[in-house]
């Protein structure tokens, strides 16, 4: 009997048990109070800059500065120290942690990709929040192409396995990206 070759060529990753991974409140819990942090940010520069500005008497407007500086501080708040030790306020309030699919801290490569997908898109707040109830590992669609696992802060892996490519086909497009394949249980 000729015996199956399976590929392992994307390499291993973990998983966790399903008692790990945040439902839907805890992460919105994580993701308002993430955002009220950051429109607080925001609001305060724009305070400070006005009454700089207004002290300076200066003509100009302080908008553009005041949108480079928020900007640099929402990256630097939604990517380095979200994958830091330290975390997001939302992130500790609510219990949670954010690793990628190896069991380690993301890049921040990684981290920006996912900012950008969660603001650009391809995937919008409504279909990451559809998705997030519909898959078997409580991931996001843009951790599932970012390569992320966002999990309690006290997860521990249950275990590895081989990653493979995982398709869907929606839109007329087969976007493809790696995923865990958990070993099966037999009776």
């Amino acid at each position: 009997m000729k015996h199956l070759q399976v590929d392992h060529s994307l390499g291993e990753g973990i998983y966790f048990s399903q008692e790990s991974y945040p439902g839907f409140i805890r992460r919105l819990i994580a993701m308002v109070t993430d955002g009220a942090i950051l429109m607080f940010v925001g609001i305060a520069i724009w305070i400070f800059l006005a009454l700089l500005f207004y002290v300076l008497e200066s003509h100009r407007s302080p908008e553009a500065l005041h949108f480079v500086i928020w900007l640099t501080i929402a990256w630097v708040y939604m990517t380095e120290i979200k994958r830091s030790r330290l975390r997001t306020i939302g992130y500790r309030l609510s219990g949670l942690r954010i690793i990628d699919i190896r069991g380690s801290r993301p890049s921040l490569t990684r981290m920006t990709l996912r900012l950008l997908m969660w603001t650009y898109g391809p995937f919008n707040f409504i279909l990451d929040l559809i998705w997030l109830g519909a898959d078997s590992e409580r991931q996001t669609l843009r951790d599932c192409y970012c390569g992320t696992y966002v999990v309690r802060a006290t997860a521990q892996p249950e275990g590895s396995a081989p990653m493979h490519l995982t398709r869907y086909f929606a839109g007329g497009i087969a976007p493809s990206y790696p995923r865990v394949v958990r070993p099966r249980k037999f009776a």
